[in-house]
Formats: structure tokens, sequence, C-alpha cells
């Protein structure tokens, strides 16, 4: 194979292999990953799961991040900005769990763990962005971004238009809409990905949550001893729906944060 072209992005010669394919080089530099030795396209780094120099790559968002990054303005006049869950943000991540509450932990996740070790932290960041996805919220402001919140789906392998979703704020967060922002940029993806139906999971000793879904219409049926099984339906356009059953529902599950997560699903 001749010898790699020089980044087109910083003029970096330093180009490297990038996994998979072996066509493919990064930049040593900046992080961007290009098509045929450094002479093709710009690779953006949410079409490469599995790559062992995704996280290098991922140092630096490109167009298909950027294209699903939106900011909004919360209540109390702070900016909320939302996009993609990378492999970058994985230190963050754990950083995040670190911070919630053990009542948090207890309400939120199914045998969750004391820390988030490599294991988890691989199966949360290490997205396909279509069957799994995610997208986390950071607080604008300050002199770096905060990350407060992620929204996660994950879709059942035997009914591709149902999802698994689970919805995180940290504690010190809660309240202020970051959660309600989070699901509704959750199910517009969603959506877009032929997902119908979201599922999730409750602690039957959460019976505010409960009558309110129930009250909603929520399908809500036993699952196991203490978890209840919720299914709600996914708006096919999130942000064209009015103050419907479904947009409702959204809301609910965003500011109660009461959808969990259940390790090894």
């Amino acid at each position: 194979m001749p010898p790699p072209e020089v980044c087109r992005a910083c003029g970096s010669q330093d180009l490297r292999p990038a996994g998979r394919p072996t066509t493919r080089v990064v930049c040593a530099r900046c992080g961007r990953c290009w098509e045929d030795a450094g002479r093709g396209p710009q690779v953006d780094a949410l079409t490469c799961p599995g790559c062992p120099q995704r996280g290098r790559c991922e140092a630096c968002l490109t167009w298909l991040a950027e294209e699903m990054t939106h900011r909004h303005v919360l209540a109390d006049g702070q900016e909320l900005l939302v996009r993609p869950l990378v492999a970058g943000d994985r230190d963050e991540l754990a950083a995040g769990f670190a911070e919630l509450s053990l009542r948090s932990r207890q309400l939120r996740f199914f045998q969750a763990p004391d820390e988030l070790d490599a294991k988890h932290l691989d199966h949360l960041t290490n997205l396909d962005y279509r069957d799994h996805f995610a997208c986390a919220g950071f607080l604008l402001g300050g002199p770096v971004p905060v990350g407060v919140g992620v929204a996660r789906y994950l879709r059942d392998r035997d009914d591709p238009e149902l999802a698994e979703v689970a919805v995180t704020v940290l504690d010190a967060h809660q309240r202020r809409g970051i959660g309600t922002i989070l699901t509704r940029e959750l199910a517009a993806v969603a959506a877009s990905r032929g997902i119908r139906r979201f599922v999730s999971f409750l602690h039957w000793e959460n019976d505010v949550a409960i009558d309110l879904l129930v009250q909603e219409g929520a399908r809500i049926t036993w699952e196991e001893p203490g978890v209840a099984r919720v299914e709600l339906d996914v708006p096919v356009a999130v942000e064209d729906v009015e103050e419907s059953f479904p947009r409702r529902i959204l809301r609910l599950i965003g500011e109660l944060n009461d959808t969990f997560e259940r390790w090894g699903r």
C-alpha cells in the first residue's frame, strides 16, 4: 500500500491504522479518521462501533454527532446541550454514577453496582446508534460543560419496534426539566429508527409514579416480584405532538426519572 497522505484537517503526517477496515487511518494529532489511508472521505466515529481506536477518534466530535446536537434553555435560564453519548464520555459517565445517592441508585438501577467497571462502561458507551442509542445532557455557562444526565434506549432483539428506555439525571439537577428534554430527544431518535413502543421497569414501591402512569393510560403489568413492567407508545413525530397521551407519558417518565436500566439485558 502506498504511504498515507497527510491529515487534511490538521496537516499531520502521523496517520495510524484505525482498526477496521484496514484501509482506514486515524490522525494521532487531531483524532480524525479517514478512508483509503487518508486519501478518502472523513469517517465519522459514530459509524465505527467496536473499533479499538474509537476513543481517540471521538475526542473530536464529527459531523454526525454535531448534526444530532441541540441546545435548550431551562426554565431557570441555564442552557442545556444535548448530544449523542460517545465513547469519550466514559470517564464522566463513571464519575456521574459515583455522584448518585444510594437512594437514586436503588430507584434507577436493578442490582446497581457500587461503581461502573470497564465492562459496564463498555456496554454503556460502545453504541451502534441504531439499536442502542444514548444522548447526554450537559449544562453550559461554566468553564467547561458539565454532564448532568443520560437517556438511552436498547432495542428488543425479538421485537424491533420495542425498546427498553432509561433516563437518569444527577440528584442535584433533578426537577429542572432535564429529564423531560432528554426523554423527548430520545423518543424523536427512536421514532426515526422504527421504534414504536418504549418499555421500562419500576419498583412497585414507586406507587406515586405508577398511579400517575396508570391515570395516563400506560400499560402496566407484573414483571417479577417487586418489579412492574410499563409499556407506552412512542409518537411517530414527537415534536409535532400536542398535549397528547404519549407526550404526557414521556414528560412523566422524564420528570420523575422513574425509568430503570437492568444490567446485562
